[in-house]
């Protein structure tokens, strides 16, 4: 009988996600794109389009949003609410799902995030992503550090995912170090968010959208002399940020 209930359930949330992906899809290629194609490529590339470009992307996410809220996932901005991000930071995060970028491109216009290869050569999006100034992680941070202290400069904050993947279950998984030698070698805050409820809705395997709750929590700045307090290295950097993740994650959760 059970399953019996469930089945329209599966259901609705079968045509939720194929509604979602479809109309993300249509928008992208129809729209999106080849809008972003034309403003940034007829006449003069000037900075200010790419300002416009940024608060293009950061609208387009909170619309987003509030599409997820309409189906059943509900976003709430927690924490330092206050932050207004106008000092550069290298911004960390947890990573649960796909859903995970929607937050945080939605925090501020003056972002960019690391990436992953597939990500940055995406059909549907990466033209965009890459006249944005996302950079791929995979070319080694030594060769994008200049550019990403030019964006800093231009005071533009740098999202990392320190676990680099997905977890499966929504634990901490291991952190590299990238972000604590970018804070270094930048003199940059860490900003820790924590987000909540997204690798419930969408589970890194998952295929169908769950209603759920979405919150993402702003927590204090970390400047670069308190996190060298925390350790001498890198390593150690990151084993305390990870240590903290795990700690906020517990207290939310219980």
């Amino acid at each position: 009988m059970s399953r019996i209930l469930q089945l329209p359930m599966t259901i609705l949330r079968f045509l939720k996600t194929v509604f979602i992906l479809l109309l993300y899809v249509v928008v992208m290629l129809v729209f999106v794109t080849p809008g972003a194609f034309l403003y940034l490529k007829c006449g003069k590339h000037t900075e200010k389009k790419k300002e416009n470009l940024h608060k293009f992307i950061r609208w387009s996410a909170r619309c987003g949003i509030a599409l997820l809220g309409f189906f059943g996932n509900k976003f709430t901005l927690a924490g330092r609410t206050d932050e207004d991000f106008s000092r550069p930071a290298i911004i960390t995060c947890n990573h649960q799902s796909h859903l995970d970028l929607l937050p945080m491109l939605a925090l501020t216009p003056k972002l960019v995030i690391l990436t992953a290869d597939w990500v940055w050569h995406n059909p549907l999006y990466g033209f965009i992503i890459r006249e944005a100034d996302f950079l791929p992680a995979s070319k080694g941070l030594e060769v994008i550090a200049p550019r990403l202290r030019e964006l800093v400069d231009k005071g533009y904050s740098i999202a990392v995912y320190p676990e680099s993947t997905r977890s499966l279950d929504g634990s901490i998984g291991r952190f590299h170090q990238g972000a604590f030698y970018l804070a270094d070698q930048l003199q940059v805050d860490i900003l820790p968010v924590v987000l909540f409820g997204a690798g419930k809705a969408l589970p890194k395997h998952g295929r169908l959208l769950r209603r759920g709750p979405i919150r993402l929590e702003i927590d204090e700045r970390i400047s670069p002399e308190e996190m060298k307090t925390h350790g001498d290295t890198y390593k150690a950097q990151a084993s305390y940020l990870r240590s903290y993740y795990i700690s906020r994650c517990g207290e939310s959760e219980s």
